[in-house]
């Protein structure tokens, strides 16, 4: 059995840019960029990788943007309910799907909902 490769990536809500995890220490509530750099957990926003990728072989992480050519529909991805998902903004009861049940051949990432927050009103 294939483990899931577990990775984030945050969103530093000081510089507003988003960058790779290279750990995470619980103790001192920090996230480190690299061997130097780091964050207070309260100075951003963690996503983790869902262990997908779109059509272009991109990483799909938790925020991201996602366009589905066929229905020609965007989807926010989350994670909710212990799974990743696809959500219309505001409608998560009556439209949501896993992630795994999105043909991911027929998505690719549009961006994200920090530094393309003007995708979210594709997203309603």
């Amino acid at each position: 059995m294939n483990m899931r490769e577990i990775k984030f990536r945050a969103w530093d809500k000081i510089n507003k840019d988003m960058f790779n995890v290279e750990s995470i220490n619980f103790q001192e509530r920090r996230v480190y960029k690299d061997t130097v750099s780091y964050r207070k957990f309260e100075d951003i926003d963690l996503m983790q990788y869902t262990g997908l990728k779109d059509k272009n072989n991109k990483e799909i992480y938790e925020g991201d943007i996602l366009f589905e050519s066929f229905g020609e529909r965007y989807y926010k991805v989350v994670f909710k309910n212990g799974n990743f998902r696809t959500e219309f903004e505001g409608y998560f009861d009556e439209y949501s799907f896993d992630l795994i049940d999105v043909v991911l051949d027929l998505c690719e990432i549009n961006g994200n909902i920090y530094e393309n927050s003007e995708l979210m009103e594709e997203v309603r």
